[in-house]
């Protein structure tokens, strides 16, 4: 786990300066503090810093091979690595290292950007091929580690956050404006377009090979699912799904440091626990976090896991003060706004972690995979509400206002959307009128991106189940497997995704919708597998998604209410109407209405446009 910078020159008589590609990496020291390397070849500059997690010793990066001819800087983890390894070896290569960043750059030397393909892992790594003068970059096939890039006047530069991007000088901090209203409606922008101007993100499972100042960006890989559906028996589908998670968390515990997991008590994150406990046979260190609110406080399921598994338990909890203090810098840390407020916990958490292991296991991923979501519900409830009488509905609308039950609210902003549409803004979390009212100036949402996605799943025989689902893995998924590497990065800690190993996507995007959504309830097959390791208590509760208590926090008058009340007053007069953010924060602190995720929203962006003067 590490990070990586890079530059090549336009004018290729220019030379790459160290000083700059020093700067460029050392902005996310936190992702690599323990070791540092630098590579120059004329225009050229590769840059990592490294959290040594496999071979400690031998693991030097940027690596070039023994000719000298090929240099890599590499960030993430190859889990079949030693099995390439064997291959490479019956071809005749030679290793000087035990790492998986001298297996990817022998298997670059043999099968060129074809090499992608072999790779089981999160990856984003830059190989500067000096013979071709060609640099090609590549990222894994869901997008779990984060790979930026710019092309300017006067060449190209690609890091792996955004800050290292910015800190090359060769283009500057500018909001994409545009952009601003899919952010507020959605709260995370879509596709390889970022928020920054001029700042792009290579697609998950894509590769990029410049070559005479011109980038070629090709996808080896798509998680929409290619040929028949699986045709095997329930029973036959819940036995392959567990031995296929099985397989991925024993590759994911292959470390040279010590691995624990993050287990709040939900379903997924308990789920990896108990496997990683029944592989490891052994205790395991786990993390859990609460609030002082009980209502939002999941220790107790995290207790119960551990105590079954015999796990070292670490929980915390997180004061809304200590809240408060930490989010304008995880919005640093994250680039762009924070799309969801447990960000801040996966960074809490991370720093705990920290001072036990280096390497965690999260349960991030399975319910877009296997319908978790009580939100995949709408299309069908949907279609069934608007057979409801109007009166009825009028009344159910008074009850979810009174209940404070956005699940009513949502469903009656539906009624009077199409079929498509009702799948287009099923992530939203706020409807274009809100967003109006308080961004009166900004540009109607661009969603072209999220369109062709939609589109590209009209041909492929999908219900409204199967098709929200892979929506969510193309536009949605990235940035919560984003949000988690950068928190815990920021704390040195390497995070790792069982369900996002591709064998499993594919498995589960070739499912049939019923052996994900039955009776009503998502992720079946997944809780089907997990009655077989823990309690009902666990397996059958209602999910709580990792919930902040936002709405209450903004009431208080110190902490997050601080800041909420202060937001008036300091939001850009360009872009917010100050008069409409004033009755909102005033409805919301009187408790005439709950506005936490408007607020949130709103107040993310501020932060953002302060912290980076766009």
């Amino acid at each position: 786990m590490c990070g990586i910078v890079g530059l090549v020159y336009a004018d290729p008589a220019r030379r790459c300066e160290q000083d700059l590609i020093a700067k460029m990496r050392d902005i996310f020291a936190y992702r690599g503090p323990d070791d540092a390397g630098l590579y120059l070849d004329g225009p050229v500059g590769l840059g990592q810093r490294r959290l040594s997690i496999i071979d400690l010793g031998g693991g030097h990066q940027p690596m070039s091979n023994e000719e000298g001819s090929l240099c890599i800087v590499f960030n993430g983890e190859i889990y079949n690595y030693r099995m390439l390894r064997q291959e490479l070896i019956a071809k005749g290569y030679r290793f000087r290292t035990e790492s998986d960043t001298e297996v990817i750059l022998h298997l670059y030397a043999e099968r060129g950007e074809a090499c992608v393909h072999a790779l089981n892992g999160m990856f984003a790594f830059a190989i500067w091929d000096k013979k071709r003068r060609q640099l090609f970059l590549a990222r894994d096939r869901m997008g779990v580690k984060p790979l930026y890039y710019a092309s300017a006047p006067g060449g190209f530069i690609f890091g792996s956050e955004i800050k290292a991007v910015l800190a090359s000088g060769m283009i500057s901090a500018r909001c994409r404006e545009e952009a601003v209203a899919e952010y507020m409606l959605f709260r995370q922008v879509a596709g390889p377009e970022s928020l920054f101007r001029d700042v792009m993100s290579l697609p998950p499972g894509c590769t990029l090979t410049l070559r005479d100042g011109r980038p070629r960006i090709a996808q080896y890989w798509s998680p929409r699912p290619s040929g028949d559906r699986q045709q095997m028996t329930y029973e036959d589908a819940r036995q392959a799904f567990a031995d296929l998670l099985e397989d991925s968390v024993k590759l994911r515990l292959i470390s040279d440091v010590p691995v624990g997991t993050f287990c709040s008590g939900g379903v997924d994150s308990s789920l990896v626990t108990a496997i990683a406990s029944k592989i490891k046979g052994g205790p395991v260190n786990t993390f859990s976090i609460g609030f002082d609110e009980p209502e939002y406080d999941e220790s107790a399921y995290a207790a119960i896991v551990s105590k079954k598994y015999g796990t070292i338990h670490h929980p915390l909890t997180l004061s809304h003060v200590e809240f408060s203090e930490l989010f304008p810098r995880m919005v640093w840390h994250n680039d762009e706004p924070l799309n969801f407020a447990n960000s801040i916990q996966i960074y809490a958490l991370s720093r705990l972690a920290k001072q036990h292991v280096t390497v965690v296991l999260t349960g991030e991923g399975s319910d877009e995979l296997f319908a978790g979501y009580p939100r995949y519900r709408i299309p069908r409830i949907a279609s069934m509400y608007r057979r409801i009488p109007g009166a009825i509905r009028g009344l159910l609308k008074i009850w979810g206002r009174v209940t404070r039950d956005h699940r009513v609210n949502k469903l009656d902003r539906y009624v009077a959307c199409s079929p498509e549409e009702t799948l287009m803004y099923n992530t939203s979390v706020l409807r274009s009128e809100v967003v109006a009212s308080v961004c009166p100036q900004i540009l109607g949402a661009n969603l072209e991106y999220r369109q062709a996605c939609l589109k590209g799943t009209e041909n492929l025989g999908l219900d409204a189940v199967d098709r929200l689902s892979l929506l969510d893995q193309e536009c949605f998924l990235v940035s919560i497997l984003n949000r988690q590497d950068k928190m815990s990065m920021a704390a040195s800690i390497e995070s790792r995704v069982p369900f996002m190993d591709y064998r499993i996507v594919e498995f589960a995007n070739r499912l049939p919708t019923a052996y994900k959504l039955r009776g009503g309830v998502g992720k079946a097959i997944v809780k089907d597998v997990a009655r077989t390791f823990l309690p009902a208590e666990i397996v059958d509760r209602r999910k709580s998604g990792f919930g902040v208590p936002l709405d209450r926090w903004f009431r208080s008058n110190e902490g997050m209410g601080a800041r909420i009340v202060a937001f008036p007053d300091q939001a850009d007069p360009d872009l917010f109407d100050r008069v409409a953010l004033r009755r909102i924060v005033t409805e919301h602190r009187s408790s005439t209405h709950d506005h936490s995720e408007l607020l949130w929203t709103a107040l993310n962006l501020h932060v953002w446009r302060e912290t980076f003067h766009c």
